[in-house]
């Protein structure tokens, strides 16, 4: 699932030249981790590298001192994945896949955030429950940085999205992911899951075999995914099969 959303979020068309300055949301993102001790990275899509924020909640997990930064030359903060329960950790990538489809399709809602629940270990090796927030921002059609902040939870919800402005809220759980793929292309993938041929599926389905490998290929563009073995596993994660 890291990898399908890797290619999502890298793989999208950026402006060529930038006026999205990153001072800003490093200046953003460093008032997130001292205002509320939280440990915060900001990812760079197109430069691919990531800021790392180390506040308060940071230091009592045993990632980093309070009020360290530091760069990495990835989008994907691993020294904290490795933390997460992995049932946990293919969730919120999950979910953070949908999230990103949501917005792609909803420009309006450019300026929501997905907030879950995951579990991670701290410096000694309990286990405790964490807010994990995701915002988007966008350059032009793309979406250009990425900003998770990991703070503790107090209870526990439902993953969702937020609209801060109107207060509007969307559960992850709740958004239907049927329409990534069309009626014909949920048919052929289903299909495949159950083992037919790329022949067998032209002759059941009345199609010539260049139409069926077309439709095979956009279903590995829209789930983003390498091979057939992947795309059904992740169109059965979003619930299309």
């Amino acid at each position: 699932m890291n990898e399908t959303l890797d290619k999502k979020l890298l793989f999208q068309e950026f402006e060529k030249s930038s006026n999205c300055e990153i001072s800003s949301y490093l200046a953003i993102a460093k008032a997130y981790s001292v205002a509320e001790n939280a440990l915060v990275v900001l990812s760079d899509l197109k430069r691919v590298e990531s800021h790392i924020f180390y506040g308060g909640y940071a230091e009592y997990l045993g990632l980093g001192k309070k009020g360290e930064f530091k760069t990495i030359n990835s989008i994907w903060e691993n020294e904290v994945f490795r933390r997460i329960v992995p049932n946990d950790l293919d969730r919120k990538h999950l979910e953070e896949l949908k999230f990103f489809d949501y917005i792609k399709r909803n420009c309006k809602e450019s300026d929501c955030f997905m907030q879950n629940i995951i579990r991670m270990r701290n410096r000694v090796g309990v286990l405790v429950e964490v807010i994990h927030r995701i915002f988007y921002f966008k350059e032009s059609n793309a979406i250009r940085y990425a900003m998770c902040l990991y703070t503790p939870a107090i209870g526990s919800e439902r993953s969702v999205i937020v609209n801060p402005v109107t207060s509007k809220t969307i559960y992850i759980d709740d958004i239907d992911s049927n329409n990534i793929l069309s009626d014909r292309e949920k048919e052929i993938l289903k299909m495949i899951d159950l083992g037919f041929s790329s022949k067998e599926i032209s002759a059941n389905l009345n199609i010539s075999i260049f139409t069926v490998s077309r439709h095979r290929q956009n279903i590995l563009e829209k789930l983003q995914a390498k091979n057939s073995l992947q795309a059904c596993c992740t169109a059965k994660s979003l619930k299309i099969l």
